[in-house]
C-alpha cells in the first residue's frame, strides 16, 4: 500500500472521531462504593464473535440473554433498524460456537453440544446450520444423510470466495477417524467429495482457492508421531514430508497454511530456540527462508485472509503484539491505536473489498469492545462490548511481574490488585493457569477480575512448562507436572510474601483444570503456606488422567505429554495423599467435562470424607469444562466468595 493510502485511512478515523455517531465508554465514571455484583461477572458476552458480510453491508455477532447464547445481524446501511435475532441455544442441550457469513446473505452457525455414552464417557459433537440474514431459511445441514452420526460437523477447510454457494467441509463420514473433503452446498446441503480419506491424515488444509494441498496426522490409537503430507500444483498424489514425534526437539519444519498458486508453504520451526515462521517449498528446490522470529518468545499463529494472503504473525510478551506483512492491515491498526491507546487493537475481519473492517479492542479489563472501520463512507462505529455492566476503571489492572525461581531461573507473571490499594499486606490469590501447555496473557478473565473486585490480590505466573517461552523452557518441566512445574508455583506464593505483598496469613491457591490440579496438590504439601485451596474442574489422578484418554484417538500424545512412569504419576497424584491434607478445599466440577472428567472431583470428594478432611465439593448438571452457562457461573462466583469470606476473611 502507497504512504498516500497510509495517510487517507487515518484521515478517515480522525474524521470519524469527530461524528455524531461515534461513541466509546466514559473513562471518567466515579469508582463506586461497592463492588458490581455476581452477574456482571457471571454473564455471557454480550457481544462477541462479530463477522462481516463479503459485501460489507451486514454483520453479524453472538449475543447472549442469561443462559442463551443468540445470533443476530445488523444491516449497516439501516444502523437504526432493530437487530435481526436467527437463532438462539438450548442451555443444558447444545450452545453457538460460532458464525461466519458464507456469502453476502447466508450464514454459517456452528453448534456445539456435549454426548454422554451409556457408560458415562462424554465427548463433544458438533453440527452446522445455515441460515439467511434475516432469519429466513434456517436449515441444519447433513440433517438427512449418512453424516448425521458423525461426531464434528462444522469443520469448515475453505470458503470458497470465487463460489459463494459453497463451502469444503472436513467429514468423517465412517467415523474412523480418518475424514473426507465435501463440497457442501450452504443452501440445500447437498455435498460432493473432493478428497477422499487417506491414511494416517486426520486433518487437511486448503490453499483458499478451492484445493487440498496439505494433511497433518497419525496412524492409530497410541501413535505419538505426527506424520506431514503435501500435493504439489495439478497433482492428485500425497508425498510425505516430515514425520516428527510428539513433545521432542527437532528442526523439522511443520506446515501451517498455503501460499495460493504455487508450491510454498507457510510452516513453523525452530530458530535459535524459538518458534518461527518460515515459507518452504515443497518441491525442495529451494531452501526455506526465514518470514519472522523473535528472540524470546515463540513465533505464534500466522494471520491469513480467507483468500490465503499472509497479513501477519501472532506473538507475546508480557503483552500480545501482531508483527504485520500487510500494509494496509499495519495502517487500519496503527490508526486505530491513536483512538484506543489502552488496549489490544486487532482486525476481526474484513469485506471483500477491504473498505471496511471489523476491530475488536481488548485488555485486562476489557472482554472485547467492536468496531466496524467504514474506509468508504469515513465512519468508525461501535458496536458494543462484551461485558457492559462493568466499568474498566473499577476492575484491578494487571502489572508485570518476574521472580526468581529456587534454582535463580527468572519466571514471568502477572500482578493484580484491588483498585486504590497499594500491593502491601494483601489476602493474596495464588492462580496458576491451566494446561499446563498453555500461558497466562494480558486479557479479561472474569474470575480474576470477581476476585480482584472483592478486594483479593492476585497472583498468575508462566512457570516453566508454559507455551510461548521456547522449547527449553517447556522441555525442563515435560512429564514433569508436579515437581519443576508446582515448584515454580510455590516459588511464586513465597516471593509474594517476601515482598510484603502478600500477608501470609491469607493466602489462597485457585486454579482450574491443570490450576486446579496445582491446588489440590497445594493442599497436599503446602498447608502451612496457604490457608485455602479451590479446584475448578481439577485433576485429582495422573494416572487416571492417562487412562481416561484411552478413550480418544490421541491417547498416545495425552500419556507422552503427562508421563509414562507410573510411580511418579502416583506420587504427584494429590488423590493419593488425601491424608496430609490440612487446609479446607473447595472442588467444583461439571458433570459434562470431558477434558477433565467429573470423576477427577468425585474420587478425591470421596477420599476426603473416609479422611474427614474439612472440604466442599459442588457438582453442576449438565455443565462443561468451560462452565459456559451463566447459571453455572453464578453457582461458581458464589461458593468462591463465601468459602473466601469464610477462610481467607473479607478483601482489602
Amino acid at each position: 500500500m502507497t504512504k498516500l493510502r497510509e495517510v487517507f485511512v487515518k484521515r478517515i478515523i480522525a474524521v470519524a472521531l469527530s461524528g455524531a455517531w461515534f461513541s466509546l465508554i466514559a473513562n471518567t465514571a466515579a469508582l463506586a462504593e461497592a463492588p458490581p455484583p455476581i452477574d456482571a461477572f457471571a454473564r455471557l458476552p454480550q457481544v462477541r464473535n462479530v463477522t462481516v458480510s463479503p459485501d460489507g453491508n451486514q454483520i453479524a455477532y453472538i449475543s447472549a440473554l442469561g443462559d442463551n447464547s443468540i445470533a443476530v445481524t445488523v444491516d449497516l446501511r439501516h444502523p437504526d433498524e432493530p437487530l435481526h435475532p436467527l437463532m438462539r441455544s438450548e442451555p443444558g442441550k447444545y450452545e453457538i460456537k460460532w458464525c461466519k457469513w458464507a456469502n453476502d446473505t447466508r450464514l454459517l452457525c456452528g453448534l456445539i453440544a456435549m454426548a454422554r455414552e451409556p457408560g458415562g464417557l462424554v465427548y463433544p459433537i458438533t453440527r452446522l446450520v445455515a441460515v439467511n440474514a434475516d432469519g429466513s431459511k434456517l436449515k441444519v445441514l447433513l440433517q438427512n444423510s449418512s453424516a448425521r452420526s458423525t461426531q464434528l460437523q462444522d469443520r469448515i477447510l475453505d470458503w470458497t470466495p470465487d463460489d459463494p454457494d459453497t463451502v469444503l467441509l472436513q467429514l468423517d463420514d465412517d467415523m474412523n477417524g480418518f475424514p473426507s473433503v465435501y463440497k457442501l452446498d450452504v443452501n440445500t446441503g447437498s455435498r460432493k467429495p473432493v478428497t477422499r480419506e487417506h491414511i494416517p491424515i486426520r486433518n487437511f488444509i486448503t490453499d483458499a482457492a478451492g484445493n487440498v494441498r496439505l494433511g497433518v496426522g497419525y496412524s492409530i490409537n497410541g501413535a505419538t508421531e505426527m506424520q506431514y503430507f503435501a500435493r504439489l500444483e495439478e497433482s492428485d498424489s500425497w508425498q510425505r514430508l516430515a514425520k516428527i514425534k510428539a513433545f521432542e526437539a527437532t528442526d523439522a519444519l511443520e506446515p501451517v497454511a498455503m501460499a495460493p498458486g504455487s508450491n510454498m508453504a507457510y510452516a513453523t520451526g525452530n530458530f535459535e530456540g524459538r518458534s518461527a515462521l518460515w515459507t518452504m517449498d515443497l518441491t525442495d528446490q529451494k531452501e526455506p527462508e526465514l518470514v519472522f522470529s523473535h528472540p524470546l518468545v515463540d513465533a505464534d499463529t500466522p494471520l491469513m485472509t480467507s483468500d490465503g494472503r499472509l497479513l501477519g504473525i501472532w506473538y507475546e510478551l508480557d503483552r500480545p503484539f501482531v508483527f504485520y506483512t500487510d500494509e494496509l492491515s499495519r495502517s487500519v491498526v496503527q490508526a486505530m491505536n491513536k483512538v484506543q491507546p489502552s488496549t489490544f487493537n486487532v482486525i476481526a475481519d474484513r469485506s471483500r473489498d477491504e473498505k471496511t473492517f471489523i476491530i475488536r479492542s481488548y485488555s485486562d479489563v476489557d472482554d472485547g469492545t467492536y468496531f466496524v472501520l467504514d474506509t468508504a463512507q469515513k465512519k468508525l462505529r461501535r458496536v458494543g462490548t462484551a461485558y457492559p455492566e462493568l466499568d474498566p476503571q473499577q476492575l484491578g489492572r494487571m502489572q508485570s511481574i518476574t521472580y526468581k525461581a529456587t534454582d535463580g531461573t527468572e519466571i514471568p507473571g502477572y500482578l493484580t490488585v484491588p483498585v486504590g490499594k497499594r500491593a502491601e499486606n494483601l489476602p493474596l490469590i495464588v492462580m496458576p493457569h491451566g494446561g499446563p501447555i498453555a500461558r497466562d496473557s494480558w486479557d479479561f478473565f472474569f474470575l480474576r477480575s470477581f476476585l480482584v473486585s472483592r478486594g483479593y490480590a492476585v497472583l498468575q505466573m508462566n512457570f516453566r512448562g508454559s507455551s510461548g517461552y521456547g522449547s527449553k523452557w517447556f522441555y525442563d518441566a515435560h512429564q514433569d507436572w508436579g515437581g519443576l512445574t508446582y515448584s515454580d508455583i510455590t516459588d511464586a506464593a513465597r516471593w509474594a510474601v517476601a515482598q510484603g505483598i502478600a500477608d501470609p496469613k491469607r493466602m489462597c491457591i485457585v486454579g482450574w483444570s491443570f490450576g486446579g490440579y496445582a491446588a489440590l496438590l497445594g493442599a497436599v504439601r503446602n498447608g502451612d503456606l496457604y490457608k485455602c485451596s479451590v479446584s475448578i474442574a481439577g485433576v485429582s489422578d495422573l494416572n487416571l488422567l492417562v487412562a481416561e484418554a484411552r478413550s480418544f484417538t490421541n491417547y498416545g500424545f495425552a500419556r507422552e505429554q503427562i508421563g509414562t512412569d507410573r510411580d511418579k504419576l502416583r506420587e504427584d497424584s494429590p488423590l493419593r495423599h488425601v491424608d496430609q491434607i490440612n487446609i479446607p478445599v473447595l472442588m467444583v466440577h461439571g458433570d459434562r467435562d470431558y477434558q477433565v472428567d467429573v470423576d477427577h472431583t468425585r474420587k478425591m470428594d470421596s477420599a476426603m470424607n473416609r479422611a474427614d478432611k474439612p472440604h466442599r465439593a459442588v457438582y453442576l448438571d449438565d455443565a462443561t469444562h468451560q462452565l459456559d452457562r451463566k447459571s453455572d457461573r453464578v453457582t461458581l462466583l458464589t461458593e468462591v466468595e463465601k468459602f473466601l469470606r469464610e477462610y481467607l476473611g473479607p478483601g482489602a
